[in-house]
Order: structure tokens, then sequence, then C-alpha cells
């Protein structure tokens, strides 16, 4: 049986090096409108990074780097308890749970005061993004075919925060799994999220502040100790590149 250890609270931002595009749905059809919008939000009409974007690009960098990626490309799930695909990121609820419930929840992300702040001066026809067009050409008549995608525009900062769970399930220790997280951070940096990251969309850097691990004495006390143990300082540096997300800075209660 799983025994809850503690939560690793983990906060801070990511930032757009280049347009970031994550596809939402239309509302209506246009002629000469956007072909391909961005994710937004229905009150704020804002864009935001959805967490399982966020937590479904890292899975899958680190499926490729540790040869999980099945033939026909589907998801793996194997479910065995020092997988640390399985173990990180879950497993199918089909499959016996030999490596416990899943360690890390990923929310969704939300544009900082800042950024709203760059988005309402922005000149741009577009609500809180830019328009890219794009050409593809017919390599026989040379005909072309122009589409026009929504991007969240260069700068934009969102701000990000993550949940890294730790149990006692075996002699497999949790916090060295959490290691396979800023990796897989480290190779999403490299790589891109969000759509066309091919052509240059989607490059992201992501910067933290200090995190914290709430041991389950803190839960036992009551909530009102674990929201005063996991107050966030006024004042936080996002600083901490994913490679610097060690062990030895992590502050307990």
């Amino acid at each position: 049986m799983a025994q809850f250890t503690g939560n690793i609270l983990i906060r801070g931002q990511i930032e757009c090096l280049t347009g970031l595009h994550i596809g939402g749905s239309k509302d209506k059809m246009e002629i000469g409108g956007v072909d391909s919008p961005v994710v937004r939000d229905p009150v704020t009409r804002q864009p935001y990074i959805p967490g399982s974007s966020l937590k479904g690009k890292m899975r899958m960098l680190l499926e490729y780097l540790t040869g999980k990626v099945t033939k026909n490309g589907g998801v793996h799930s194997c479910a065995e308890a020092d997988c640390p695909v399985c173990r990180v990121f879950g497993s199918s609820a089909a499959e016996e749970r030999r490596c416990g419930p899943t360690r890390l929840s990923v929310r969704d992300a939300y544009p900082d005061k800042t950024t709203v702040a760059l988005w309402d001066t922005m000149d741009s026809e577009l609500l809180f993004a830019e328009m890219k067009s794009e050409n593809f050409l017919n390599r026989i008549t040379s005909a072309a075919n122009p589409r026009f995608l929504e991007r969240v525009v260069k700068g934009s900062k969102f701000d990000l925060d993550m949940v890294y769970s730790v149990y006692d399930v075996d002699a497999h220790d949790d916090l060295k799994f959490f290691d396979h997280v800023r990796t897989s951070l480290v190779l999403l940096e490299q790589s891109a999220l969000g759509g066309n990251g091919s052509r240059g969309y989607g490059r992201v850097k992501f910067c933290f502040a200090e995190p914290l691990m709430l041991g389950r004495e803190a839960y036992r006390r009551g909530l009102d100790a674990v929201k005063q143990a996991a107050q966030w300082p006024e004042d936080k540096a996002f600083a901490i590149s994913p490679e610097d997300l060690k062990l030895g800075s992590w502050r307990t209660s």
C-alpha cells in the first residue's frame, strides 16, 4: 500500500522566447479570419497554457529519452515500479499500478500581470495575440495555399505551478525519480512547446523559485498549518533554472 510522505511545491514561470501556438477551437467561421486560434480562458479571453499540454510534452520527451516509445506511437504505460515515465507521469487505469499513484501534477499556466499589460498595449488586430501568416506552395504549379495562425507573442510570461507528490511504495526512492522531472524540463527547453516547433514556434524558458517540501506532519496539523507553511514570499525571485532544481536547496516543513 502506498503511504503518503509529502508534497514538493514548485512555482515558476514559462517565458516565450518565440511565438507560441497551442491550438484551441474556433467559435465561428470567418472569411479571411484566423484558421487556427490559440486556446483561451473562456472568461477573460486571454491565452493560457493548459497543464495537459505541458505535462504531455514533458512525458513524450522522457519516453523518447528512456526508449519507451511504442512501435505504434501510443502512450507508454507499463505501470512497473521502476519505470520513470509511469511513476512520475502516471499510467493507464487499465494497468495494475505497481508504481503507485501519479507523482507529478501540472496546473494550467496563466499570464502574469506584466504580460497582460504588454498584451493591452500591443499593436495587433487580434485580441491578446498576433496573427502569423504562412504559405504552402504546390511544388508543380507553385500555387500558394495561405493560412493564418494565432500566436502568443514573444516575451509573454505565464505563472507555473506543479506539485510532485512523494510516496513510500517500495524500495525505489521517489525523490530520486524527481530528477526525471528536471530532465524533461531541460529537454523541453531545447525542443518546443505547442504546435509547429520545427518552424520556430514554441521555444520557451523556465525559471523557478526555491521549491518547498511539505511533509505529511504539516498536513496532519491541519489546513491552517499547511497554508502557513506553503506561503510564498512576495519578493520571490524566479532565478533557478531546471538544471539547478536540486534536492539540497529544498526547505522542509
